[in-house]
């Protein structure tokens, strides 16, 4: 199943210290995800954060590997917005 996944700062963000090798783990984390074919797009947001296009057997097995991201874990980054995605009919054979 195909997800959209919505990554943003949380509340308490502002006030806390991003190190270099903080976003370097969270790099390694993601590339990990995406050689195990659970990421497969991902997009920086001018807002700031991230928004995805995940894979997984079931929501709750994304939303447990979402929440082990390191910025996630550390509280820089909210809980990870998961919402399950359909196909779009409108591309479809049309039905008189």
């Amino acid at each position: 199943m195909q997800y959209l996944v919505i990554v943003s700062r949380s509340e308490n963000a502002s006030s806390m210290s991003l190190q270099k090798q903080d976003v370097e783990a969270e790099a390694e984390f993601v590339r990990q995800l995406y050689a195990d074919g659970v990421v497969r797009q991902i997009w920086l947001r001018a807002e700031g954060g991230a928004c995805m296009i995940s894979e997984a057997d079931d929501e709750d097995r994304l939303r447990q590997l979402l929440s082990a991201l390191p910025l996630v874990k550390s509280g820089y980054l909210a809980s990870p917005q998961i919402s399950q995605l359909r196909a779009y009919s409108g591309f479809g054979p049309r039905t008189s």
